[in-house]
């Protein structure tokens, strides 16, 4: 696709990376946080998060053409979460329930899923009835992994089980978590306001006084 940097813009900030941001946008690419603030046949670019179903039915109805650049994991889970909403199973997505990764993937369920960040919240709340689980790609695989254990301990039902969290963040959790065993201290570098840096931040500050 032929873009011109002057009708184009970007759904969210494309990376957590301020030099990155000023960077697309000295070249006259906009970042935006609402469709309202795209005009008709406009370009636009999806961030790695994704988004929900309903904004590329809305760029359809309006014109405007879309670069998806959503995360092959994050959509793989965007797949899983449409196809299991559609077979009638309710839908729970374990992550934070702000991020925009979340809320796109709560998007392909009409905004119907339940979202659980703690293994402490209640989870009575949840509808007895099949259910199907996935994750954030970048959350703690820690946190899921006791998030799960409770969803089942209260089921009442089937809870079928995707485990959507991305390899490279596993093993980037997994390396932090060893570091931080053998080190006196650790330095994280990462943007304030990405879930990858600051999952690591907890990880090593379990195990080290100096992050």
């Amino acid at each position: 696709m032929n873009i011109e940097p002057n009708n184009t813009y970007i759904y969210g900030e494309i990376i957590h990376n301020e030099d990155v941001v000023k960077a697309i946008e000295k070249r006259g690419i906009i970042t935006v946080d609402d469709l309202s603030e795209v005009p008709d046949g406009a370009n636009l670019i999806i961030r790695s998060h994704g988004v929900g179903k309903s904004v590329f039915e809305e760029c359809e109805s309006r014109g405007i053409k879309i670069v998806d650049c959503t995360c092959e994991f994050v959509r793989r889970t965007q797949r899983i979460v449409d196809e299991k909403y559609r077979e009638g199973k309710t839908i729970v997505i374990v992550g934070e329930k702000t991020h925009p990764e979340v809320i796109g993937l709560n998007g392909w369920c009409n905004d119907e899923a339940y979202v659980f960040s703690s293994e402490n919240e209640d989870f009575s709340k949840k509808k007895k009835k099949d259910c199907c689980v996935v994750a954030q790609t970048t959350y703690s695989v820690e946190k899921f992994e006791k998030i799960i254990k409770n969803l089942e301990d209260r089921r009442g039902k089937t809870v079928e089980v995707f485990q959507t969290i991305c390899y490279t963040t596993i093993e980037r959790q997994n390396e932090a978590r060893e570091l931080s065993k053998q080190c006196d201290a650790i330095l994280v570098i990462g943007g304030l306001n990405s879930s990858n840096t600051n999952k690591l931040y907890d990880i090593c500050a379990e195990h080290c006084d100096r992050v």
